[in-house]
């Protein structure tokens, strides 16, 4: 409920120097009174002066204006005029909420000018009573329809306070949506090729005075796989760079075709790889094709970082309308180091509507399985 009442001197000042103008020419057109007029512009004036405790003290100014009014009219002083302090100041409460102050001084003003009117020498009459009603009647309405006018404003001003809000809320999530699928594709993208360069860069440090050409061999791999990852990330940082949202990206994901790809990368580390794939699988979703090929690529690097195993069988299956990833080792069977790697793969399964789990597998060793929902398969 609105309860701010601007109501400043400049102001009253006006309304006095309207009520003065206003007398004046009332009293040309009326017959004198028993009191000087000039007494009158001094009621006037002390009748407007209460405005200014508006703000403060509401009720207090009311009553003074309209008892200010009330001798006014009794004292036999030209009216009209006198009639604009408290009808500014029963509007002004009404507009600012106060619709119990505004009836009561509205009702007193009422009552106060018909006794007045009915034992004085100038009786108001029935259109003098009709008129002041209406006058009266149409102060307050005013009033309210102002109050209800500055409510609606106000509200949609929070309206759209709150819709911005939530238009920024909105987009802070969308970008940490976004910097987390690019750390996490920029994760699944660089740590497997660098954990085979690691591997292999140690067994040509260990192999290159005993046996140099198997080093040589160790230093090719590296060569390759440090290429291939340049090309990956240089692909992965042209779509991030120049491809708007909804288009097409500039070169193909990788996907379950290029998993014999991390097959050859992991037997070049030293961990041997069987893969299968199933031979009748339908065309895949992107999104579906992308998070097999993540899944599996971050698993095998696990393997080669964290396992100690000397095999692994990569397995993936069309089973039920569900794609089935599978990767297991013979390594030790322990959890794989802390990192975003397996929270990684878990959020992209999820993403998908899809279930993910990993632990020590049946028989020793470390079992990550992918389970990922895809229309059109067939059991």
């Amino acid at each position: 409920m609105i309860r701010r009442i601007p109501m400043d001197v400049a102001q009253v000042v006006a309304v006095i120097a309207v009520t003065i103008v206003g007398t004046v020419f009332i009293a040309r057109e009326s017959p004198p009174g028993p009191l000087p007029l000039w007494l009158g512009f001094v009621l006037l004036t002390a009748m407007s002066l209460p405005l200014l405790l508006l703000q403060r003290a509401p009720a207090m100014a009311v009553a003074a204006v309209v008892a200010g009014a009330l001798v006014y009219q009794g004292l036999d002083f030209p009216g009209g005029a006198s009639t604009i302090p408290p009808s500014i100041a029963l509007f002004t409460v009404m507009s600012a909420g106060y619709r119990r102050l505004g009836g009561a001084g509205a009702l007193v003003w009422l009552a106060g000018t018909l006794m007045l009117g009915w034992f004085g020498t100038r009786p108001p009459g029935v259109q003098g009573t009709v008129w002041f009603v209406t006058w009266l009647a149409a102060i307050l309405i005013l009033g309210e329809m102002s109050r209800n006018r500055r409510e609606q404003l106000i509200a949609e001003r929070e309206r759209v306070a709150q819709a911005e809000h939530a238009r920024e809320e909105e987009a802070r999530r969308r970008v940490t949506e976004e910097r987390l699928r690019i750390a996490r594709e920029l994760h699944d993208l660089l740590a497997h090729s660098i954990s085979v360069i690691n591997l292999q860069a140690g067994v040509s440090e260990h192999l290159i005075d005993r046996d140099p050409e198997q080093a040589r061999r160790a230093l090719g791999d590296i060569r390759r796989v440090s290429k291939e990852v340049l090309v990956e990330l240089r692909g992965a940082l042209g779509v991030l760079r120049d491809v708007d949202e909804g288009e097409e990206p500039l070169a193909p994901a990788p996907g379950m075709d290029r998993l014999p790809e991390l097959v050859r990368r992991a037997r070049s580390g030293g961990v041997e790889v069987d893969l299968t794939l199933p031979a009748d699988c339908p065309a895949l979703p992107k999104s579906v094709d992308l998070a097999v090929y993540r899944i599996v690529q971050e698993a095998l690097t696990n393997i080669i970082k964290h396992a100690g195993a000397a095999r692994a069988e990569v397995s993936v299956r069309c089973s039920g309308g569900e794609l089935l990833v599978e990767v297991r080792d013979d390594g030790v069977g322990g959890t794989p180091g802390e990192g975003n790697g397996l929270v990684g793969m878990r959020e992209r399964a999820v993403s998908l509507n899809g279930a993910f789990d990993a632990g020590p597998a049946p028989g020793g060793g470390f079992l990550v399985a992918a389970r990922l929902p895809v229309r059109g398969l067939a059991a």
